[in-house]
């Protein structure tokens, strides 16, 4: 049985991989700062309470595991003081044991562009966590120089029936009678999102396939438009209003809230489109590769 282990358990990647991991046979392995964020199907042996950003503590709990997922990140506003020196532990742990690291990708390293960005797309970030993704990655290129193996999965904003903190949370509103969802882009724009329990389902199929020692796909993910929200929420009979998202008041929060002020500066994502071309990832999963159309996602987010 193979071993993976996962930093980050908590959220919502590496909460979504584990369970897909776990389905597919895997022993799941999580390095924690807090074991009560753990989920309830973790055996408490397979929790190893310590810190990512620390080596030795990594290495470690790394020990017996075939794969790292990383997916932990700093604190919105903190990228540029602690995004690579977060990584490099990782790093430096799959090149010493020579195993592979599976770090989830955006689509922050690419100016906006008509045409869809395949895996050989050059980078050209427009923003600084953009500039910094690409640091990141240049250094998992390095890591693969050095040993390790590494796999970049790289996905749109989240979609997913389990997510928090996610753009869907705070767009898409339950009442008694209707929906009510708030866009953040006009009526031609499309956005591109990935639905996290096809994109990890899909993942751990990636990485039963034989890999280059740096291998990257990108999610074919979802390009939708307010129309494709529109019809999928008629197609399942859901009355839904709609109106648009109230930037003025992330306007005003940022006078106060540094998060808010990171977001901000990242709206040009909902404004011009950074769509992916998944082609190499469907052709390579061939009948494996899971896609679950919106209508049915919607009925998985709606509250039971």
């Amino acid at each position: 049985m193979k071993t993976a282990l996962i930093l980050g358990i908590s959220g919502n990647f590496g909460s979504e991989m584990a369970h897909a991991l776990k389905q597919q046979g895997w022993q799941i392995k999580a390095l924690m700062r807090n074991r009560a964020k753990a989920p309830s199907w973790l055996n408490a042996q397979h929790i190893v309470e310590g810190d990512a950003s620390n080596y030795q503590q990594l290495a470690a709990a790394a020990e017996d595991a075939d794969l790292i997922v990383y997916a932990v990140n700093p604190a919105y506003h903190r990228w540029q003081e602690e995004a690579l020196s977060l990584l490099e532990p990782s790093v430096q742990v799959a090149e010493q044991l020579a195993i592979r690291l599976l770090f989830p990708g955006n689509v922050y390293n690419y100016s906006p562009t008509e045409h869809a960005i395949d895996e050989s797309h050059q980078m050209q970030p427009i923003t600084t966590k953009g500039k910094i993704r690409v640091a990141m990655e240049q250094r998992l290129r390095k890591a693969a120089d050095n040993g390790a193996k590494i796999t970049i999965v790289r996905a749109g904003d989240f979609i997913g029936p389990n997510t928090h903190l996610s753009w869907p949370s705070m767009l898409i509103k339950y009442k008694r009678n209707h929906t009510q969802m708030a866009f953040p882009h006009n009526a031609q724009h499309q956005h591109f999102w990935s639905y996290l329990p096809d994109l990890c389902a899909n993942t751990v199929q990636l990485l039963e396939l034989t890999q280059s020692d740096f291998e990257v796909w990108h999610d074919p993910g979802l390009r939708l438009s307010t129309k494709d929200w529109q019809q999928a929420f008629e197609n399942n009979q859901q009355p839904l209003l709609t109106r648009k998202f109230a930037w003025w008041s992330f306007a005003l929060l940022s006078l106060f809230v540094p998060t808010i002020k990171e977001v901000l500066r990242m709206r040009y994502l909902w404004r011009q489109p950074v769509l992916l071309d998944g082609s190499k990832m469907k052709q390579a999963l061939s009948t494996h590769y899971q896609s679950t159309p919106l209508t049915q996602i919607l009925k998985q987010l709606k509250p039971a």
